[in-house]
């Protein structure tokens, strides 16, 4: 038992050794962040995050823990991305474009860059009706749906430091659901071409605006005017033709900076995250 009690100890002082070489870590981190502001430079980056989590691997004598504290290590990397997501973008951030523009897939990869929760508006009206987006089209008509999406949006937008992903392009049609998502939030605005978002959504039947038309022209048709309601919309507007994942987020992100710069938003004390 007294063994026990020695080997608990330890295990205390590591954990308080730790818990210190941690905090300080997560303040140099935010020293880093400002100092990349000052400069400039991207604040997040995979291939550095890649390469350290290497290095921590490297530093493990016992290779029976060397996989385990990569995987601690990868971790520790998304709580300081956390941190400063939180510091950086203190609202939300909703994507919006047309349907196939790669707000899912943006939506995932961004938020895993920024280690923010995302919310897809979509997914949480079919949650709460129990039903498919295309059968509520079906079996009650547009504007039904249009009604359930203004509500839905207009109570995601109270959340702050989250992902919105704004459903199948139509949001922009209501002017409503604008205010709300630009009330202490950007709006971003994910661009594609007609062509482009033929190739994404061509083999897609659970579009029911397109359910009996999947055509570039048709595409086209329903895109152009809704163009101008996306441009009045959008705080950012990204294109994402011809663009990997990564590329499209630092850009956001890059965006997201400048914007801080020329129309500053407050930024919260640390000491509350």
């Amino acid at each position: 038992m007294d063994r026990l009690k020695e080997l608990r100890s330890q295990v205390d002082h590591c954990d308080r050794a730790l818990a210190a070489l941690l905090e300080e870590r997560l303040s140099i981190i935010l020293e880093i962040m400002e100092e990349k502001k000052s400069l400039g430079m991207p604040i997040f980056s995979q291939e550095r995050e890649r390469a350290v989590v290497q290095n921590m691997g490297s530093y493990v004598n016992n290779p029976t823990f060397r996989e385990e504290i990569k995987t601690i290590q990868t971790h520790v990397l998304r709580s300081c991305r956390r941190i400063q997501s939180r510091l950086l973008f203190p609202y939300h951030i909703s994507l919006v474009g047309f349907m196939g523009s790669g707000k899912t897939t943006i939506g995932k990869a961004l938020s895993k860059m920024l280690a923010m929760d995302q919310i897809d508006v979509d997914q949480v009206i079919e949650t709460r009706a129990r039903m498919k987006i295309s059968d509520i089209f079906a079996q009650y008509g547009e504007p039904y749906f249009r009604e359930l999406e203004s509500k839905t949006v207009e109570e995601l937008s109270q959340h702050q430091n989250v992902i919105i992903l704004c459903g199948g392009g139509g949001v922009v049609l209501n002017k409503t659901n604008v205010n709300n998502l630009r009330n202490n939030g950007i709006v971003i605005w994910l661009k594609a071409s007609p062509e482009q978002i033929y190739s994404r959504i061509a083999t897609d039947d659970t579009r029911p605006l397109l359910k009996d038309n999947m055509s570039v022209d048709k595409i086209g048709t329903m895109l152009d005017p809704r163009v101008s309601l996306y441009e009045s919309a959008a705080d950012i507007a990204i294109i994402t033709d011809n663009k990997t994942e990564e590329e499209i987020c630092l850009e956001i992100v890059d965006q997201l900076m400048q914007l801080e710069i020329d129309r500053p938003l407050p930024l919260r004390d640390v000491s509350s995250l």
